[in-house]
């Protein structure tokens, strides 16, 4: 029996198309649907994506790991090792003294050693490994804050392109149909080719402005795409989230800032280092033993089994000036630290009182645009209306149609400054 392929075509003008290329052009226009999908994320799905993808967030999480694992380092050397040193030394006479020597010398031996008294080193080591663990916490617990401020910022901005756009293309659209008025006054004589020329010159400008916003707006999308982790290719919208109340404001503890913890952790660390020096100052007793073989004959082997136990006292007594000049540094460091902190409390003191005060502010020109579009849109179409009949000038309605677009702008710019005021509200508050 014999197998014949079967291929399936496809007749288009009379052509026969084979079934694979069929397939292929299928595969290719799916493969395009898909890359050009669009997904549409809300403020809060963005801020949890970024808090899983973002690549600072991430680094400050390896950073606080690496942390824990070097308190568990530090830990670790409050307690004696365990070491095998093995040696051999090959040395004829007449090299050294035959008792010294006897010809060499070997060690097969387990050693161990621990300071009993180091006035606080080591302790303060280990302190000052906890510290930085708590402070790469802090800084991850940071880290997530200011990434929801600037997914939050941007989200806004995205918001205000879009909103900005939406009047753009109305406005597009309005100067559009009063042109269309124009002609058909021009054709009765009851509009001059001025007016057709202002017009056609505010549609230009207005269109330019309208591609630069589409072009804000893709742009924003990008640093979304970008803050957010994800694939740079990936396409996003954003849903128009309610505005947030302005009324309940977070509470405000400033010493539970992050960035004032995180100089407070650089204090305690600082002081933690002076304790660390001053510790030199002070004698160290230390502890040594081995055990196991030791000769200058492998051979009598049996005869060098054994161990030792060394007990050993340093006192520091002169350093030449050192370790003056190195407590100095470490109280100097605090100092300086204690400025810092200073220094970041009034500004973060200052920062907030200027938000609250300007938060009153916006709303208030917020609520007063709001009323004014009202009025400019009435002031607009009484401005054409009369125009058509006569009592008005094409100047005047190119006027109330500027003075319109100009409130809905600053309506729109208003709202988005509110909105990034209080996610620098929320910043300042250390919430995420």
């Amino acid at each position: 029996m014999i197998f014949r392929r079967r291929t399936y075509t496809l007749r288009y003008r009379n052509r026969r198309v084979p079934f694979r290329t069929i397939l292929t052009i299928f595969t290719f226009f799916l493969a395009c649907t898909i890359r050009a999908q669009t997904d549409t994320i809300s403020l809060q799905e963005a801020i949890g994506l970024a808090w899983k993808n973002n690549a600072s967030l991430k680094l400050a999480q390896l950073q606080y790991q690496e942390s824990q694992h070097h308190t568990s380092e530090v830990r670790g050397l409050r307690y004696p090792p365990l070491l095998f040193r093995t040696h051999y030394l090959y040395a004829p006479l007449p090299g050294y003294n035959e008792i010294v020597t006897n010809n060499g010398e070997y060690g097969l031996q387990f050693t161990t050693s621990i300071p009993l008294y180091d006035g606080g080193a080591r302790s303060g080591l280990v302190d000052q490994s906890v510290t930085l663990e708590d402070r790469s916490l802090v800084s991850v617990e940071k880290s997530r804050v200011e990434v929801g401020y600037s997914i939050r910022s941007i989200y806004y901005d995205i918001l205000r392109a879009r909103g900005e756009l939406t009047i753009r293309e109305k406005t597009i659209d309005r100067l559009q149909n009063y042109l269309s008025l124009l002609r058909q006054l021009r054709l009765g004589g009851n509009a001059t080719e001025s007016d057709l020329l202002k017009a056609t010159v505010d549609l230009d400008n207005a269109q330019v402005e309208l591609d630069r916003t589409r072009q804000d707006l893709e742009k924003g999308k990008k640093l979304l795409v970008n803050v957010l982790g994800i694939p740079l290719d990936r396409r996003i919208e954003v849903r128009a989230d309610a505005l947030p109340d302005s009324a309940a404001l977070p509470a405000f503890d400033i010493e539970n800032s992050p960035d004032i913890l995180l100089l407070a952790h650089d204090k305690k660390f600082a002081e933690q280092d002076l304790r660390i020096a001053q510790a030199d100052r002070l004698p160290v007793l230390t502890v040594s033993g081995d055990i196991g073989a030791l000769g200058v004959k492998p051979y009598q082997f049996h005869q060098d089994i054994g161990y030792s136990i060394l007990l050993s006292l340093d006192i520091p007594l002169f350093t030449w000036g050192a370790l003056d000049n190195r407590i100095e540094q470490k109280e100097l460091e605090i100092e300086k630290t204690d400025a810092q902190l200073e220094i970041q409390r009034r500004e973060l003191e200052t920062e907030w009182r200027t938000a609250v005060d300007n938060l009153g502010a916006v709303r208030k020109n917020l609520n007063d645009y709001g009323n004014t579009i009202t009025l400019a849109e009435q002031n607009y179409l009484s401005a054409k209306a009369r125009f058509a009949g006569g009592t008005a000038t094409s100047l005047e309605v190119l006027d109330a149609q500027r003075s319109l677009v100009e409130t809905q702008l600053n309506f729109n710019k208003t709202l988005f400054d509110l909105r990034v005021l209080l996610a620098g509200i929320l910043r300042l508050s250390g919430k995420e």
